[in-house]
């Protein structure tokens, strides 16, 4: 009774955020949309050795059919070693946009870069971007539309694309979770491939200023500090507001990305954060046994929690699908529920035994 009541909880918790995600936005927004909006926005788009994976989002910002929200657009060169920084300066030439190319000297880190990007920030607003993201002609002239300056943060809506099919799967099943929950107020992820908030924000709060030596979690760092302190937090998300980023070429690039994950969530301090991985990691761990007992035995009662979390996996994938488009996952929905216990299993092994992982290069430190 005990397991059947811990899967019975993330199927409602599931749920949840499905439901969370389907609500209406909140018809208070649209008087405020209607108020004309320009160069209020900065980019900040920190990169190290992206000489590979740059073209898409200088493709992406050349094809805007609008860019009078923005002000300015920074980019900040993490002492790449490739030659990212030129092919940025040579493009940044060409463009209208209002623009500075920087470099970090002294220090290091995709924190670091943000933070020296908002000190030559004048505009009410910044968005900080991955420097491999893609995004479609009109993003620009949608998020001027459907930003209401009243909010402190907004959470977009990232998945993955060109990657494994699995890591596919958890990008479009995490993006419902997170931005469902944010939608009900109760926000447990972020992703630092595009958030955007206010300038005044970050710098009374200084998010970065006691983990500035911790390399991952920007984003969750961001994210706890806005959210323990109150401030309006908001999910911003429709066809047009899509931002796709690189995912995993491989199993191994999967696992490696994974351990910074759950490192930067675990370290977050954000409670239902911490209570979603614990729900989610039991939940899978435990379906490797029910299967196994459910082979050997035949009891029926064995299938009740595995058939609740085969169906909020399912369901949660399909919803996912719908909005992004994109059915061809549907049909792994049954090899993911079985892969995916071991690769947590994976995981948790790899971290108990303090596996040293790497990101561009440099060792994550996640603590």
């Amino acid at each position: 009774m005990i397991i059947t009541a811990l899967f019975s909880l993330y199927f409602i918790f599931i749920l949840t955020s499905i439901f969370g995600f389907l609500k209406k936005n909140d018809p208070r927004d649209k008087d405020f949309l209607k108020v004309n909006k320009s160069a209020f926005l900065t980019l900040i788009v920190p990169y190290r050795n992206e000489e590979r994976r740059i073209q898409e989002l200088l493709s992406s910002l050349e094809k805007q059919n609008d860019i009078s929200c923005i002000s300015k657009i920074i980019f900040i060169n993490d002492h790449s070693s490739d030659s990212s920084k030129e092919i940025i300066d040579n493009w940044l030439f060409k463009q209208a946009y209002a623009s500075k190319s920087l470099s970090l000297d002294e220090f290091s880190g995709k924190k670091r870069a943000i933070d020296l990007g908002l000190k030559y920030t004048y505009s009410d607003y910044v968005m900080v971007m991955d420097a491999d993201i893609s995004f479609n002609k009109s993003f620009l002239k949608n998020l001027n539309l459907n930003l209401n300056l009243d909010y402190d943060l907004y959470l977009t809506c990232v998945i993955e694309k060109n990657c494994i099919v699995w890591s596919k799967i958890i990008s479009f099943s995490l993006s419902v979770i997170s931005l469902g929950m944010a939608k009900l107020g109760f926000p447990i992820l972020a992703n630092g491939a595009g958030l955007i908030f206010k300038k005044e924000t970050y710098n009374k709060l200084n998010p970065f200023e006691s983990n500035f030596t911790i390399s991952s979690g920007d984003d969750m760092y961001l994210l706890k500090i806005f959210n323990e302190n109150n401030k309006l937090i908001k999910p911003l998300y429709n066809h047009d507001l899509i931002i796709k980023t690189q995912g995993p070429n491989n199993i191994l690039e999967m696992i490696n990305r994974s351990l910074r994950w759950s490192g930067k969530m675990r370290n977050s301090g954000l409670l239902l954060v911490k209570i979603f991985g614990f729900l989610v990691l039991l939940c899978n761990i435990l379906i490797i046994p029910l299967s196994l007992n459910f082979l050997i035995d035949y009891q029926w009662y064995y299938l009740i929690p595995i058939l609740l979390k085969l169906s909020a996996d399912i369901i949660v994938l399909i919803v996912g699908s719908a909005f992004y488009k994109d059915y061809f996952m549907i049909k792994y929905s049954l090899p993911m529920f079985l892969f995916y216990p071991f690769l947590l299993l994976a995981i948790l092994f790899l971290q108990i035994i303090n596996f040293k992982i790497k990101w561009k290069g440099r060792d994550v430190l996640i603590n």
